[in-house]
């Protein structure tokens, strides 16, 4: 089990990816190059890894807290996982893959943008509101 700096190390290594890979991305014919993949791949990996912990600690403590605010909170949050794990099962594949059209870069592109705004929105809003909340009812659990 990770605690809760170590997740939030791994949001701040997801981010920094997803900083460097939002700089390649634009250049087509970095498309299949395999350190922009070797890159891609790590990506997925830390983020599939993040995703898998936090069900298995941060949020499977907070869908069973008594208060339902912070259990609805909690599993709003834990849907939105499943959304990205779903966009992200071919990404990477299709990314990798060789010689594309214009027209095939364009929408990966496109893709790669919405799937980084979206996963750099999630670990804003974990740090500044998923692990506090977790802090706050661990502190009012041990108090």
């Amino acid at each position: 089990m990770y605690s809760l700096e170590e997740l939030k190390q791994q949001n701040k290594e997801i981010k920094d990816l997803c900083a460097v890979l939002s700089v390649l991305i634009e250049e087509k014919s970095l498309h299949d190059n395999p350190y922009v993949c070797e890159l891609m791949s790590r990506f997925k990996e830390k983020v599939w890894m993040h995703l898998v912990f936090e069900d298995n600690t941060v949020y499977a403590e907070l869908l069973r807290h008594q208060d339902p605010s912070v259990s609805a909170t909690a599993r709003n949050h834990h849907d939105s996982a499943r959304e990205i794990r779903k966009r992200f099962s071919g990404y990477v594949r299709n990314w990798c893959k060789p010689a594309v059209s214009d027209a095939e870069h364009g929408a990966l592109l496109a893709e790669s943008r919405e799937l980084f705004r979206r996963i750099r929105e999630r670990a804003d809003y974990e740090n500044e509101q998923m692990f506090p909340l977790l802090e706050k009812t661990n502190r009012g659990s041990t108090a």
